[in-house]
């Protein structure tokens, strides 16, 4: 027979519930981390993407909804006149809350 004592946590539902709480929060990506993540997959769908740049975010149900804009190409001679860049490219990335994961991608729409 062991001498051994064995230690038993109990713990009831109400500390479980908030544990699980804590846990999930920690999960979630973070409006930091949706912007990160919508620019990796930006960079990985737009290969040819420069100067991206950050233009919305918004919280909506499961995630967030990341808008970005980025040049593709070189500025035409008349931009070039005006002082202007090359066109530039809008798109929304949807990033599920729980996986960090783009969802969606769609042309943006002011």
């Amino acid at each position: 027979m062991s001498d051994a004592k064995t230690s038993v946590k109990v713990e009831g539902p109400r500390t479980r519930d908030l544990r699980e709480t804590v846990a999930a929060a920690r999960r979630k990506t973070d409006m930091k981390g949706a912007v990160q993540a919508a620019f990796a997959f930006a960079k990985d769908m737009f290969p040819q993407a420069k100067d991206l740049r950050l233009e919305e975010v918004e919280a909506n149900s499961g995630g967030w909804s990341v808008v970005i804009s980025f040049a593709t190409g070189e500025p035409g001679t008349l931009s070039q006149v005006m002082g202007g860049g090359a066109p530039r490219l809008f798109k929304t990335i949807a990033i599920d809350s729980e996986s960090g994961q783009a969802q969606s991608l769609k042309v943006w729409k002011q």
